[in-house]
C-alpha cells in the first residue's frame, strides 16, 4: 500500500471518529443495586449524592431491590453533552435498560433528581409502575422577574450564593453547611447548568402524561399546613397529573431521606406494594 493511500485511509478514520464523537450518545447514569423484591429506583438531587439515599434504602432494601442512580454530572455518572433534560432521561434511560427486568419500576427521585425522574417517566410510561417525587417541583420555583439578578449573583458570587440555598436547604444551621461542604465538592460548571435548568425547566403542562400513580412527598416548608393542597399542586406544576398522593412529612427540611428515612422508606415501601392505593385526582 503506498504512502499516500495509507494517509488517506488514516484521515479517513479520524473523520469518522469525530463524527461519531458530535453524535455519540449520553453516557449511562453511574449505578449500585443491593437487595432482593420489586425495584425501587431511587435519583438524588443536585449536589447530593447517592449516599443520602442509604438510610432509607437499607431498610427498603429489607424486601426490595434497591438501585441508587447517580445524577448526570455527579459521582460515576458523566454530564451529558450537549446538556438538556431531554439528555439527562437518556442517560437515566441507558442506566436502567438492565434494571427493570421487563417489569416497571417504581421511580423515586429527589429534588432536581425529581424533575429528571419525571422527564423519564413522561419518555418511557411502560418502564415506570409508579413515579415518587420528592421535595420536587415540576415548575421553576423563582419569579421570571428575578431570572437577571440570579444570574448575576450565580455568575460572580457563586459561593455565596449556592450556600445560601443549601444552608436553606437543611433542617437546621449544622446541617445546611454540611450539605454546602458537599455540594462545594462538586464542579461550578455542572452545578450552574442545573441550576438554570432549574429556572426553565417546565414539565407542569405536559404532566398529564404522567398516566403512572404518583406519590408527592413534600415537607412543611414546600407544603405548609395551612396551605390547601388545591394551591401547593399549582405551585408546584401538578395541576395536570391525573392523581396524586400528597404526603406531608413535619420535622424535617428539604432532605427528608437524612430527616426522616424510617418514615419515607415505610411511605414508598406502601406505595410500591399498592401504588393506586388512596390516590387523589387533581382534576
Amino acid at each position: 500500500m503506498s504512502r499516500t493511500a495509507r494517509i488517506w485511509i488514516f484521515v479517513a478514520v479520524v473523520l469518522v471518529l469525530v463524527v461519531l464523537r458530535g453524535v455519540s450518545p449520553s453516557p449511562p447514569a453511574g449505578r449500585n443495586a443491593f437487595g432482593h423484591g420489586p425495584t425501587i429506583v431511587l435519583v438524588h438531587g443536585l449536589g447530593s449524592s447517592a449516599e443520602d439515599w442509604l438510610p432509607t434504602a437499607r431498610m427498603l432494601a429489607r424486601d426490595h431491590r434497591v438501585v441508587l442512580v447517580d445524577l448526570p454530572g455527579h459521582g460515576a455518572s458523566a454530564m451529558p453533552d450537549p446538556f438538556s433534560l431531554e439528555q439527562v432521561s437518556v442517560a437515566l434511560d441507558a442506566a436502567l435498560e438492565d434494571e427493570s427486568r421487563d417489569e416497571p419500576v417504581i421511580l423515586v427521585g429527589h429534588s432536581l433528581g425529581g424533575l429528571a425522574c419525571a422527564e423519564y417517566a413522561l419518555e418511557h410510561p411502560s418502564r415506570v409502575r409508579g413515579l415518587v417525587l420528592v421535595e420536587a417541583a415540576l415548575v421553576p420555583q423563582i419569579d421570571p422577574a428575578e431570572r437577571p439578578r440570579l444570574e448575576q449573583a450565580l455568575e460572580h458570587d457563586y459561593e455565596s450564593f449556592v450556600r445560601s440555598a443549601y444552608l436553606g436547604f437543611g433542617r437546621d444551621s449544622a446541617q445546611g453547611e454540611r450539605l454546602w461542604q458537599e455540594a462545594r465538592r462538586q464542579d461550578p460548571a455542572m452545578v450552574k447548568r442545573w441550576i438554570r435548568l432549574a429556572w426553565s425547566a417546565d414539565l407542569s403542562g405536559r404532566a398529564g402524561g404522567l398516566t403512572m400513580p404518583v406519590l408527592a412527598v413534600l415537607s412543611a416548608n414546600s407544603w405548609p399546613a395551612k396551605e390547601p393542597w388545591t394551591h401547593a399542586k399549582m405551585e408546584l406544576g401538578y395541576r395536570k397529573m391525573l392523581a396524586v398522593h400528597p404526603v406531608r412529612f413535619e420535622d424535617c427540611g428539604h432532605f427528608i431521606m437524612l430527616d426522616r428515612p424510617e418514615d419515607l422508606a415505610r411511605a414508598i415501601g406502601r406505595f410500591c406494594a399498592d401504588p393506586a392505593g388512596d390516590l387523589i385526582a387533581t382534576r
